[in-house]
C-alpha cells in the first residue's frame, strides 16, 4: 500500500524528502512499540533501513526501553497473535 503525504516545501530546507520520510516512519514505528501495536521486528519491517539493534538505540535514545514479558504464555500470545497475522 502506498500513502501519499501533502508536505509543504519549506519543510525540505534542512532535510531531503528521503530523509523526512524516513524520520516520520521511524517515529511513527518508535510511537506504536512503544504503545504495544508493534513489535521490534514489525518496527523494523515498517522503516524499512535499519536493524532491529539501530532501532533499539533510537528507541533508547528517546528514553523508551525494551518491551519485556511478563509471563511465557504472554509471550506465545504475542507469537500467537502475529503468526495469524502474518497470513
Amino acid at each position: 500500500m502506498q500513502l501519499t503525504l501533502d508536505i509543504p516545501e519549506k519543510y525540505f530546507i534542512y532535510q531531503s524528502p528521503v530523509e523526512l520520510v524516513r524520520l516520520l516512519k521511524l517515529n511513527t514505528a518508535i510511537d506504536l512499540y512503544r504503545r504495544g501495536r508493534f513489535s521490534v521486528g514489525a518496527a523494523v519491517e515498517f522503516v524499512g533501513s535499519m536493524d532491529r539493534y539501530e532501532f533499539l538505540y533510537e528507541c533508547r535514545k528517546r528514553g523508551i526501553e525494551p518491551q519485556t514479558y511478563e509471563s511465557k504464555e504472554e509471550l506465545q500470545s504475542e507469537i500467537d497473535m502475529l503468526a495469524k497475522e502474518a497470513f
